[in-house]
């Protein structure tokens, strides 16, 4: 099993601080991040530029150092269908990486030719056993876990917001780095509520368009 990326761990701790901590709070020094949790500083520092251009954390515009940035305004969307609206295929990219409890399988939405979108799912090993040897991706992820595992789906509860092309999204959806994307994320519980999936699709800017019923994809506007 490929072992995880330490800048994807460091990632991963300094959001949960990023969560702990009120808007505006100032972020600390890549120097004392690194003594406390015991990583290097250009780990740490590849961490933050992350956290940075998913507008986690702000820098610049007259302010020292690194903030929390504030967080955004949530409204309620519904997204039935999401993947099969957006893309002819999915191209799984990562099987299922391993953390303690937890197992990744991350994709990449096609439609013709063109990468529209990247998908990233976290599920609990334990409520999976044999997951990463069982799943050889060619499945639709649900469809597989209802006929592997018995799983039977409620409604998902899914949300979405703005944000910016990681260097490895960016280069999954062939944009440059920074790029503004659309970020959808959801919850899954099956029929008696116990949580299931933690999922992300972050989509093209240029390639959807969000409308009151769901998502679609268009052109871009002519200028």
């Amino acid at each position: 099993m490929p072992a995880i990326p330490r800048y994807f761990q460091a990632k991963t701790r300094l959001l949960d601080l990023v969560n702990e901590l009120p808007d505006n709070t100032p972020f600390p020094p890549e120097r004392e991040l690194s003594d406390v949790f015991g990583m290097s500083r250009t780990t740490i520092r590849k961490a933050m530029d992350e956290l940075v251009l998913e507008g986690r954390l702000v820098r610049g515009a007259g302010r020292q150092g690194t903030a929390v940035a504030p967080r955004k305004q949530v409204h309620r969307i519904s997204l039935d269908a999401l993947v099969q609206d957006l893309a002819d295929r999915e191209q799984v990219v990562v099987r299922a990486i391993g953390a303690q409890d937890v197992v990744n399988v991350e994709s990449v939405l096609v439609r013709g030719d063109e990468p529209v979108g990247v998908r990233s799912t976290c599920l609990h090993a334990s409520r999976f056993p044999g997951f990463a040897e069982r799943y050889d991706g060619t499945t639709p992820l649900r469809r597989f876990l209802s006929d592997a595992y018995g799983v039977r789906f409620g409604e998902p509860c899914p949300w979405c917001t703005t944000a910016l092309a990681t260097p490895r999204v960016a280069g999954l959806l062939d944009v440059r780095p920074a790029t503004p994307v659309l970020s959808v994320a959801w919850l899954g519980h099956d029929l008696r509520g116990a949580p299931v999936e933690r999922s992300w699709v972050v989509l093209r800017g240029d390639r959807a368009h969000l409308t009151m019923q769901g998502l679609r994809l268009s052109a871009p506007a002519r200028p």
